[in-house]
């Protein structure tokens, strides 16, 4: 009796065990998300970013960026070399560190071991370059070959690492990830949201930023300058502004996703109507030349001003605002053409042709390589023109129009380099870090010594160097010090390692 009841408990048991087991087959299923991700999908990141490697806040860009470089005028007075806001001062440094380069930092890791993965590999480290060449041009020693590795390898206090050096490393991370580049690695980079994957134009792209580069170190580094140079030639070059590094938009409003361009906030926002507008030297630059592109580029706002609405493109009737002008009617100036680049949608131009047409034109001016200074310009100007439909049928330039302005506004040899920069100032308008960037380089156009001097707050302006460090940095990280001990103090007036006299 008693060994039937064990045998009908034991049975019992194995029953149990069996249904449990059974039945824990499917909590793994059931318990986890069809949407996590345990491993960041690199066709995911990719075009993230893609998307953020520009500011989604335009803090920075619009607030310092843009009138250093003499584009825009805001509500403030000229800062000062001791100036400094915050959240406007820093947003460039935190947001490419928190956004793009960390999804970058994660497509690196995720396939450098993997040999069929080179390209997104190569893709990565090409955007990685443009994002730091971005950054220590704007603060100068900057978290470099330690950066990115919180989450990797621990590092929460990483080193600040010498312009020199990083500038040292971005060349031969160009040299090795264009290169890499290979048309045999399938399947395509689809999700590349700028090329669609196709690689030529990749490579295109990699060695039209080393010749940025180079020309960059061209006044504090000659030589080595002139070795990038040529590599960046005799690797090919951007050949038409189909080559154009563009990223493109959605109508998705600024500041509630990724999807939108943040620069034209400062017009379109309410909160800005009767803040920025465009100043006087950018758009008498267009006007005084009988330029094509400033209906293109400007609008007078119709009045009066409740909302950023579509307005007057008559070019004769543009006007603008000095840049540090607080007393000349906000509503007498020009904004954004709300149909080109006012929009949040609107795509935007990382580096062209155009730019790379101009700064072929300066080698040759310059005796860095043989050609002619004056063919380079005026494709450069061409494209530059020809590159704004783009922004839809209120951009597209003619080629009679673009005839007609070379004609009227011919190249003059004696002051070459000055209308090279010049053009260069025009063609980067809204990509104000490289404009801001090219005229401390070049020093045209000279925008500082012509400031209206009568007004208090431009007395003693001169064009800053670069901008200050998040202030939370010097809690965070003592290695900042070592920054400011090498480099100098944490003002705007410091000169970069390449910015010397």
């Amino acid at each position: 009796m008693k060994l039937r009841i064990k045998i009908k408990c034991l049975a019992a048991l194995m029953m149990a065990i069996a249904l449990f087991e059974s039945c824990s087959k499917g909590f793994e299923d059931i318990n986890t998300s069809v949407d996590f991700v345990s491993v960041p999908n690199l066709d995911y990141e990719l075009p993230y970013a893609e998307l953020t490697m520009l500011d989604k806040n335009y803090y920075t860009h619009a607030y310092y960026a843009g009138p250093y470089s003499g584009h825009i005028n805001t509500n403030v007075s000229f800062p000062s070399a001791t100036a400094y806001k915050e959240t406007e001062m820093s947003e460039h440094f935190v947001w490419v560190y928190k956004n793009p380069l960390k999804s970058v930092a994660d497509i690196i890791a995720q396939a450098k071991n993997d040999p069929g993965k080179v390209n997104y590999l190569s893709m990565a480290r090409i955007i990685r370059v443009y994002l730091f060449q971005s950054l220590t041009d704007t603060y100068g020693d900057i978290p470099y070959f330690e950066a990115s590795k919180g989450y990797t390898d621990q590092m929460l206090t990483p080193n600040y690492d010498p312009q020199q050096k990083i500038y040292e490393d971005m060349f031969k991370e160009l040299k090795e990830a264009t290169d890499a580049l290979s048309n045999s690695k399938q399947p395509a980079v689809t999700a590349d949201i700028v090329y669609k994957g196709d690689i030529s134009k990749w490579k295109k792209f990699g060695y039209s930023l080393m010749l940025r580069l180079g020309m960059r170190i061209s006044k504090v580094d000659p030589a080595n300058a002139k070795k990038w140079i040529d590599a960046a030639i005799a690797g090919g070059l951007m050949t038409s502004k189909a080559d154009n590094f563009v990223v493109a938009y959605t109508t998705q409003l600024a500041g509630t996703g990724t999807t939108s361009n943040g620069v034209p906030h400062i017009f379109i926002s309410s909160s800005y109507i009767t803040t920025y507008r465009l100043t006087s030297s950018f758009v008498d630059s267009l006007k005084n030349r009988n330029d094509p592109r400033t209906p293109v580029f400007c609008m007078r706002e119709k009045l009066p001003l409740t909302s950023y609405q579509e307005g007057d493109h008559t070019p004769a009737n543009q006007r603008g605002r000095q840049q540090w002008d607080n007393l000349t009617p906000r509503d007498s100036c020009s904004v954004s053409n709300i149909k080109t680049l006012g929009r949040y949608d609107a795509p935007y131009i990382h580096l062209s042709h155009a730019q790379v047409q101009f700064q072929l034109a300066e080698c040759a001016e310059k005796g860095i390589i043989s050609g002619d200074a004056k063919t380079f310009y005026e494709a450069g100007v061409r494209s530059a023109m020809d590159e704004l439909s783009v922004f839809g049928p209120d951009g597209v330039i003619s080629v009679a129009q673009q005839n007609a302005y070379l004609a009227a506004n011919p190249y003059v040899p004696a002051d070459g380099l000055k209308m090279i920069a010049t053009q260069y100032w025009l063609e980067t308008h809204y990509n104000w870090y490289e404009t801001w960037a090219n005229m401390r380089r070049t020093g045209y156009p000279d925008l500082y010594s012509k400031l209206d001097m009568s007004l208090s707050a431009n007395l003693g302006a001169q064009l800053p160097r670069r901008l200050y460090y998040p202030r939370a940095e010097y809690a965070a990280n003592p290695h900042i010090n070592d920054a400011v001990q090498r480099q100098g103090p944490d003002l705007t007036s410091t000169r970069l390692w390449w910015d010397k006299q």
